[in-house]
C-alpha cells in the first residue's frame, strides 16, 4: 500500500500542472488509510494528511517545517538514519521500502521516495507509513512457539540419538579392558577399538552441536556473494567422500548474480545436500549433477542424483528433524540446510527426478537485506 501511493504522486505530478498537482495529492493523502507526509523540494512538510495528524500533531504545526522537526521520532530512531534517506531521496535517489521497521513503540511498513516532475526533476519527498505492530507482534509469538516446540522435539530425539552412540562408546570401553586384561593385546586391536570410539565421540560432538545451532538461531552474518564459488568450494571440500563412494560429481555453474548471503551458513546448507546427494548415489547410481542459475527472482541451485530416489509417501519427511532412511545417519543435515535456507528468505524443495534418483532446489531469492533488530534479518526485492 505505501509503495502504491508513491505511484499515485507520481501520476499526479506528470498529469496535472505545479498549481493544482499538491490539491489532488493531498485529497489523494487523505483517502488512504496510511499515514502519509510530503515535502517540498527543501525538505519542509507541504502534505500531512488526517490519519498522520491523529497520532503526530495537527496539520497546521506541521506544515512548513523540515520533516525531521515535524516527526522527531524519525530523529530518535536509531535503526535508520531518517536525515541521510531524506537527503538521498531529495538528491534523486531511489525509493526505499522497509517491510518491518520498528519505530518507537510500534511496528511500521515504511516507504519514503522521490517525488518527480515531468522530467527528472525531483519536486519533493513522500514518506508513509503503514502500522502494523499487531501482526507483527502475532507473528513474533508464533515463531517463539514454534522455536520453543522445535528445541523441544529436537530435545527428545536428541536423548533418543544420544543413548546409541553412549551405548556404543560402553561396549568399546568393556571389550578394550578385556584386552588390555589378556596380557596379548596387539597394538591393532587397540588401534581398531580407539578408532570406533572416536567415531562414537565424533557423532555425539556432531550432535550437541547441531542441537546448540537450531535452539540458538544467532544472526545472519550477511554479506556480498557469488553462489557459484560456493558451489565449487563445497564440491572440493567433498572430493574425497565421493571417490570413497565411487561417485562422480559434474558442476555447471550459470548464475552470475551477487547475492547478500551469510556465506559459512549457504555453504553448510549446500554441504548437507551435496553430501546426501553423494550418499544417495553411493546406494544406487554413481553420479551426482550441480547446476546453478539465475531466475527473475531467485538464484536456483540444484542438486540431482542418479541414486534409489525418495519414494512418493517419504518426500513429505525429507526435511522432517531426525527422519532418515540412511544407515548410520542422523536425520538432520536436510533439515538443518532448509533452515539456514530459510532464514534467508529461501526454501528447499525435494523431489523425484526423472529417470531416477532425487532432485533438490535450493532457491535464494533476488534480495537486499534490511536490518530487524526484533527478528534478525527481514528482505525486501532488489
Amino acid at each position: 500500500m505505501p509503495g502504491r501511493f508513491l505511484y499515485y504522486t507520481q501520476v499526479l505530478v506528470r498529469l496535472l500542472p505545479e498549481e493544482e498537482y499538491a490539491l489532488y495529492l493531498e485529497a489523494l493523502a487523505e483517502a488512504l488509510p496510511l499515514e502519509v507526509a510530503a515535502t517540498d523540494v527543501t525538505g519542509r512538510v507541504i502534505v500531512w494528511n488526517r490519519a498522520l495528524a491523529e497520532g503526530c500533531g495537527p496539520r497546521e504545526q506541521a506544515v512548513g517545517r523540515p520533516l525531521l522537526e515535524a516527526l522527531p521520532w524519525l530523529a530518535e530512531d536509531r535503526n535508520l538514519d531518517w536525515s541521510e534517506l531524506l537527503a538521498d531521496v531529495l538528491a534523486g535517489g531511489e525509493a526505499r521500502t522497509f517491510p518491518r521497521h520498528p519505530l518507537g513503540p510500534r511496528v511500521v511498513r515504511a516507504t519514503i521516495g522521490p517525488m518527480r516532475g515531468r522530467g527528472t526533476q525531483v519536486l519533493g519527498s513522500v514518506l508513509s507509513f503503514e502500522d502494523i505492530t499487531s501482526g507483527a507482534r502475532a507473528a513474533d509469538e508464533r515463531r517463539m512457539r514454534e522455536r520453543t516446540e522445535a528445541v523441544h522435539d529436537l530435545g527428545e530425539s536428541l536423548a533418543h540419538e544420544i543413548r546409541n552412540p553412549l551405548n556404543a562408546l560402553t561396549l568399546n570401553l568393556q571389550l578394550l579392558r578385556e584386552i588390555l586384561e589378556d596380557g596379548e593385546v596387539s597394538r591393532e586391536d587397540l588401534h581398531r577399538r580407539a578408532e570406533k570410539m572416536l567415531a562414537e565421540s565424533r557423532r555425539l560432538e556432531q550432535l550437541v552441536t547441531h542441537l546448540l545451532e537450531v535452539s540458538r538461531g544467532g544472526t545472519l552474518q550477511l554479506g556480498p556473494a557469488r553462489i557459484d564459488p560456493v558451489v565449487l568450494g563445497v564440491v572440493d571440500r567433498l572430493e574425497g567422500l565421493a571417490q570413497s563412494h565411487g561417485c562422480r560429481v559434474v558442476v555447471r555453474g550459470g548464475s552470475g548474480r551477487t547475492l547478500s548471503l551469510d556465506r559459512v551458513r549457504i555453504d553448510r546448507a549446500l554441504e548437507n545436500v551435496v553430501r546426501n546427494a553423494i550418499e544417495a548415489a553411493a546406494e544406487g547410481g554413481h553420479t551426482v549433477w550441480i547446476s546453478t542459475r539465475d531466475d527473475p527472482h531467485s538464484t536456483v541451485v540444484t542438486v540431482e542424483d542418479d541414486g534409489p530416489g525418495i519414494k512418493p509417501q517419504d518426500l513429505s519427511q525429507v526435511f522432517v528433524l531426525y527422519s532418515t532412511g540412511k544407515r548410520g545417519g542422523t536425520g538432520l543435515g536436510l533439515p538443518l540446510a532448509r533452515e539456514d535456507v530459510r532464514r534467508h528468505g529461501g526454501e528447499i524443495e525435494a523431489k523425484s527426478r526423472h529417470g531416477g534418483g532425487a532432485q533438490f532446489l535450493v532457491y535464494l531469492p533476488d534480495v537486499v537485506a534490511e536490518t530487524d533488530p526484533l527478528d534478525g534479518p527481514r528482505f525486501v526485492e532488489a
